[in-house]
């Protein structure tokens, strides 16, 4: 049978200026850094090369984060938005992004668009299915609680996505095999789980603001964050979209996400 390959990541939003200055998106970089080597050795252990490094430029050059400190505004500023002709314009906001471990399903990369108000902590990449020993529940919650706290989200969330294609057969002329490339299902349980940007959620964060009025129901796991917000958990083991129970919590979150703060 051919295996299902999910990778799992934090992502999350937060108001705010679109072109806050350097500085300020430099040291909430930093001080997020610090928070995740605090949490795990994945993210610190020298030892095995797994220390952050921050993306300098576009070449791109990797610096050390004790070395990038003392320039991290001019790093965030190299990171700047550049309008459709190639012009920088800060008014769109800065990029800045870090990345642990070698290739692979154990690497961690994190990045914050200002401009979008967006920060991901991802596991693996795009096509390489994440390292599951890694992915634990006090892992992932304490990691979006810190990236959350140091960022002001509005809203966050740990999420796994399906990363397999399909191919579809197509109708494209007499006796010829043809066919497309889709996205598999995220959910093969659940051929209409939601299709949202929030994948199949596993631990979801709203503010104080945002959690007003939302109700669920009672086996999904809910506790109240020191600044009022409410965290809530399909569950508290690793999520597996192919447990019918991880499934069915993990669509309630899903349907609660859209309701909340829609898709984008």
């Amino acid at each position: 049978m051919t295996p299902i390959n999910y990778r799992y990541f934090i992502q999350g939003h937060w108001t705010g200026p679109a072109n806050e200055a350097p500085a300020v998106t430099g040291a909430k970089f930093l001080r997020t850094l610090d928070s995740l080597s605090v949490i795990d050795p994945l993210f610190s252990d020298w030892q095995v090369n797994r220390n952050w490094k921050i993306i300098e430029d576009d070449q791109p050059r990797l610096v050390p984060l004790d070395t990038a400190r003392n320039h991290i505004a001019e790093i965030v500023e190299k990171g700047v938005a550049h309008d459709d002709f190639g012009k920088p314009t800060p008014g769109y906001g800065y990029k800045a992004l870090a990345m642990a471990g070698a290739r692979g399903p154990r690497q961690a990369a994190f990045v914050a668009r200002t401009g979008l108000q967006f920060f991901e902590l991802s596991f693996g990449k795009h096509d390489v299915t994440s390292d599951l020993t890694i992915v634990t529940y006090p892992l992932f919650k304490a990691a979006l609680l810190a990236i959350t706290a140091t960022w002001d989200a509005q809203w966050s969330y740990a999420q796994a996505i399906r990363n397999d294609v399909v191919k579809v057969p197509v109708n494209f002329a007499p006796g010829v095999a043809a066919f497309r490339i889709d996205t598999a299902a995220q959910v093969p349980l659940d051929p209409r789980f939601p299709k949202s940007a929030f994948h199949v959620p596993w631990i979801i964060y709203l503010s104080a603001e945002r959690a007003a009025g939302v109700t669920l129901a009672r086996e999904i796991l809910t506790e109240h964050t020191s600044d009022g917000g409410l965290l809530m958990s399909a569950t508290a083991e690793r999520l597996d979209p192919m447990n019918p129970e991880h499934a069915r919590r993990a669509r309630i979150l899903a349907e609660t996400m859209i309701a909340c703060v829609g898709q984008s």
